[in-house]
């Protein structure tokens, strides 16, 4: 009988550590995978933070690049509308300048003629400013992940730049036909300056004979 109890008992004793060792394995398990699993939640607030982070920065240099496309707009419409403004009183000055030419029975018509000439060069350009300032008051695209958005931003400011080109040749060429209003003139003045010397000279021969 005892030969029987023995190993009997050995049997229960190794049934109840076997159970024992799979009560503590399913606990570690179980801590194993809380543990795991808090590491993934972790992970994932550290991705969102990151997102999050990266959103912000996208948004803040967006709304910095917006402000500076902004700033070089009012820029390049300051720039060019001082231009227009100095040409517009220079045809001003030039038009007071030959109305006293005209007071004195001088012939004006080569001044009045390129004078014609300037103003409407000075009114293209005033249109071709117009024509900037337009596009400049349209609501740039900002830099976006979509193409199509990027296309558009692109196609906006490449008709900026064509517009920009188109008003600086304008005014270039507005500029140059005053200047040769301005010389025609300068032109007329040394005529008449000649003209005087020469009636002082007649005159004083005259009267010395």
């Amino acid at each position: 009988m005892k030969k029987y109890l023995l190993p009997s008992i050995i049997l229960v004793s190794l049934l109840f550590s076997g159970i024992a060792f799979a009560e503590v394995s399913s606990s570690t398990k179980n801590k194993i995978n809380e543990t795991r699993q808090k590491i993934e939640d972790i992970k994932q607030k550290a991705q969102e933070d990151i997102n999050k982070i990266k959103s912000e920065l996208k948004n803040a240099i967006e709304i910095k690049i917006g402000k500076k496309l902004d700033e070089q707009k009012i820029k390049i419409a300051d720039q060019f509308e001082k231009t227009m403004q100095t040409l517009n009183d220079l045809v001003v000055r030039i038009e007071s300048r030959i109305a006293k030419m005209d007071a004195i029975s001088t012939d004006t018509s080569i001044p009045k003629a390129l004078l014609v000439t300037a103003k409407t060069n000075v009114s293209l350009a005033a249109t071709e400013l117009t024509n900037l300032e337009n596009l400049l008051a349209q609501n740039i695209p900002a830099v976006s992940t979509s193409t199509v958005k990027n296309t558009e931003r692109k196609l906006v400011l490449k008709k900026i730049n064509l517009q920009s080109e188109k008003t600086k040749t304008a005014i270039k060429t507005a500029r140059a036909s005053i200047i040769k209003v301005v010389e025609s003139l300068k032109i007329w003045q040394l005529k008449e300056k000649n003209s005087t010397s020469t009636q002082q000279t007649e005159s004083t021969s005259t009267n010395n004979q």
